[in-house]
């Protein structure tokens, strides 16, 4: 373990234990020490002071990447005596630890491969960098909106938020807001479950956001990722409306708050605008699953039903931030051409992921002057259609 107070200038292999091992430089060292800020860049301890005892002092250890030595953890075929000379002072290969983390590391070498240990430090330095270097431009505040059901398998934490923001150059305007919705009560998910849950996104958020410098455009924009009910999802979206600049985030069990793939193309989304008639419209959108259209007519009878759905319904649609717009863009013709078709209430019925839901929330807030029913599957072995609440113009956040 290399302690930081060592100041040896001379990149030299440890001759007296017949290793091989080179040694960092003191300078090399510091700049270590500074680059991370003082902290573990695995666990995020601060190593400037020693909480036990309260006292100031420098305890983090400068750890390789790839080894110092030729047979040092990570080591490979290739990994030779000039190799671990030249990245002895290359400070993309070291790291700045607590010496739990070092040892952890160093000790599961098949664990922590050079890859991962690579990504994570380069990771942890950006963030130190945008931390001490953004505008308020690139600030955003964090948004976390949970259902109690969630908290248990598949909780969003704050930190995973802030990490997931300082990846595309957004730092937290503040504390990251957190809420997470009350369960249902002995009567389920009935409307006056919904009216409850409507009241304590739209009062608890809004009187958030006012604290932390306003709503609709002003800066700082919103960081913002749901995993809720749909319905609750929608209201979300209502409460920070379509004028918000907003920034969505998508969940994943794979990828956690990370993008699978940035660059790939929106998928082509599939539209169908029913005849003219007299009955009632019905709007599916199946795009994490097919909604059969018989599931739809059972609370629903003769309805004239319009989707919204991709070739292979999937909640792993969700690649990157375009695959949401392009969804938005199609939604917004959608429901264009069924608002002039009828002045009667739209029934909604939407399988979607969750992101989608509170775009598809949020579009409502502007152009979209239209009653809405919206509807929520029963979480019964049946699993039946059930009204959640409806949407009229009157009540847009």
């Amino acid at each position: 373990m290399e302690q930081a107070h060592e100041d040896a200038e001379v990149t030299s292999p440890d001759a007296s234990a017949g290793s091989g091992r080179f040694h960092t430089t003191g300078n090399i060292k510091k700049l270590v020490w500074v680059r991370s800020a003082g902290h573990c860049e695995l666990c995020g301890q601060d190593l400037t002071c020693d909480f036990r005892v309260s006292q100031e002092m420098a305890w983090g250890e400068v750890a390789h990447i790839m080894p110092a030595s030729p047979k040092g953890p990570r080591a490979d075929p290739s990994h030779g005596a000039q190799e671990a000379a030249d990245l002895t002072n290359d400070t993309n290969n070291l790291m700045l630890l607590c010496p739990g983390c070092h040892d952890r590391v160093d000790r599961d070498a098949d664990g922590y491969p050079t890859s991962d240990l690579t990504e994570l430090h380069q990771a942890f330095q950006e963030r130190i960098r945008l931390a001490a270097s953004v505008p308020d431009a690139g600030r955003a505040i964090g948004l976390i909106v949970q259902g109690s059901n969630f908290v248990t398998n598949a909780d969003i934490s704050k930190r995973d938020l802030a990490m997931a923001m300082s990846a595309e150059g957004l730092s937290a305007f503040g504390d990251i807001i957190k809420i997470t919705l009350k369960s249902p009560g002995a009567d389920g998910r009935d409307q006056r479950y919904w009216a409850n849950i409507k009241d304590e996104v739209r009062h608890h958020l809004e009187r958030q956001l006012e604290r932390r410098g306003g709503r609709y455009g002003d800066q700082p924009a919103l960081a913002v990722v749901g995993l809720a009910d749909i319905p609750a999802l929608i209201m979300l979206g209502q409460t920070i409306g379509d004028r918000s600049n907003r920034v969505m985030f998508s969940k994943s069990r794979d990828y956690g708050l990370r993008w699978p793939d940035p660059s790939a193309a929106p998928p082509e989304y599939q539209l169908h605008i029913p005849d003219d008639g007299a009955e009632p419209v019905a709007l599916v959108v199946s795009i994490s699953a097919k909604i059969p259209e018989r599931d739809v007519l059972l609370v629903v009878p003769n309805a004239r039903i319009a989707t919204l759905t991709i070739e292979d319904p999937r909640y792993s649609i969700v690649s990157n931030r375009g695959a949401i717009s392009a969804f938005r863009d199609a939604l917004q013709i959608l429901m264009s051409h069924l608002e002039a078709s009828s002045p009667e209430p739209i029934h909604l019925f939407i399988a979607a992921p969750a992101a989608f839901c509170v775009e598809l929330g949020a579009l409502m807030t502007t152009e979209h002057q239209h009653p809405y029913v919206v509807y929520d599957r029963e979480k019964t072995q049946d699993g039946r259609f059930v009204e959640a609440f409806t949407i009229t113009p009157g009540d847009r956040a």
